[in-house]
């Protein structure tokens, strides 16, 4: 094999070999380092010496030219000698390092913002968390589009102060104390499961920024309660029957939305809560009054769905914010065509509960029934000393409550069928 001192000029020029052959030319400056070529004229770096529990010599790659330079080359080659000289085999050698760099990028994989929402979510869902589906949602929508891909233990207060403040932004102050609320869980989750020695999360911090949480004590007026009856005509019929069970029931929104057509017993006049789904972690019963009957009646049903409210036959219909945009126009509108200056205070779903237990004290109902209509717990002695569902008198309440809602929304008699959006 004919020795020369390579040359980047020397390299570059140097003819194919025959066809089928490839011959080598050794580097006279650096012992056991040369160049390869193919008769395509393809080089290769190549280094010939007796590596480490090798009998006799051989030839290895040291890559291709020109995608590594003669001079990265041969400081390859370099390298590799003072490693046979040391009992060491370089491919062993660079094996090991690319199986810890492969054992290094699962690792930062693993400790990903993502795989480690995962596994909270999941830890969460085990433990019955009741609201683990909604904690998803929430970090899916605000969170993950930051967080993906950083390794949790990488993750600031600034950081979390971004999605908070992004959030507040939006003027939603109680969804970003929420929100904020929700990520001091997962970083305390986090240093429990081992996974960082430190939450970064400063509730102090966000109070600072964002605020206290302010108690909300909007009631809906009898001009509003019309104009959103009036309004709920112009949603679809799932997000109409929704709306309206939730002004004649003062339940939650997700005890409502999501609610099964095995939790509702026509015959009976009943809505089940099952503990699994209620707040308080025990069955909540709630009576159906005739105006919700015909609604329950009225509703579209699809084929295996179990779900009470469903917008494809598949799923639980989610009332959004956008649903709820929706229906704010609609009473903005309506409320104009009697008064051009009308304007509508900002209100939430949970307005419309806080609006029923309100009026049932004006009706007259005592607090007791009135808390146990919108399924507030008792004291620890009451639950243990009485199990009463109270159905009758909590029917008796919403039955007073649907004689007085009537009037308001037009509709006269309580026991006249509700007019309903379409069939969808």
């Amino acid at each position: 094999m004919p020795k020369v001192s390579l040359t980047d000029f020397k390299v570059k020029n140097l003819k194919p070999a025959d066809p089928g052959k490839r011959y080598d030319v050794m580097d006279a400056d650096v012992r056991g380092f040369g160049v390869r070529v193919n008769d395509k004229r393809e080089r290769s770096w190549i280094f010939y010496s007796r590596f480490p529990g090798k009998s006799a010599p051989e030839r290895r790659s040291l890559g291709e030219y020109p995608a590594i330079s003669l001079e990265d080359a041969r400081k390859k080659a370099g390298t590799w000698r003072d490693m046979i000289k040391n009992g060491i085999d370089p491919k062993v050698k660079e094996e090991e390092a690319r199986t810890a760099e492969k054992i290094s990028a699962a690792q930062k994989r693993d400790r990903a913002f993502e795989a480690i929402l995962d596994r909270f979510i999941k830890a969460r869902r085990r433990d019955g968390i009741r609201k683990v589906n909604e904690d998803e949602k929430d970090f899916n929508r605000e969170c993950l589009p930051k967080w993906k891909g950083r390794d949790v233990a990488s993750l600031t207060m600034a950081d979390i102060m971004e999605v908070v403040e992004g959030i507040s932004a939006r003027g939603a102050q109680r969804q970003a104390l929420n929100m904020a609320q929700k990520i001091g869980t997962f970083f305390s989750w986090c240093v429990d499961d081992e996974v960082i020695e430190v939450s970064p999360y400063r509730a102090k911090k966000v109070r600072t920024a964002v605020g206290e949480k302010a108690t909300r004590n909007r009631v809906l007026t009898d001009t509003e309660i019309q104009a959103f009856w009036k309004a709920t005509e112009k949603l679809d019929v799932v997000p109409c029957s929704v709306y309206r069970l939730l002004l004649l029931t003062g339940q939650r929104l997700n005890d409502i939305a999501q609610a099964s057509w095995s939790e509702v017993d026509l015959e009976k006049k009943v809505l089940t809560i099952p503990a699994a789904r209620f707040k308080s972690e025990r069955d909540h019963a709630v009576p159906l009054t005739d105006d919700a009957v015909e609604i329950i009646k009225a509703l579209p049903r699809w084929k295996k769905c179990p779900w009470l409210f469903s917008l494809d036959g598949e799923h639980a219909a989610t009332i959004g914010h956008k649903l709820k945009l929706r229906l704010d126009m609609a009473m903005v509108a309506i409320l104009k065509e009697d008064d051009e200056e009308a304007t509508l205070p900002a209100w939430i779903n949970h307005d419309l509960r806080r609006t029923v237990r309100t009026r049932l004290s004006e009706l007259d109902v005592m607090d007791e029934v009135a808390e146990a209509v919108i399924g507030h717990v008792p004291t620890a002695l009451v639950r243990t000393y009485n199990q009463s569902d109270r159905m009758k008198v909590k029917r008796d309440a919403l039955t007073r409550w649907q004689a007085a809602l009537n009037p308001i929304v037009g509709k006269g008699k309580a026991n006249n069928v509700i007019s309903m959006a379409g069939r969808a």
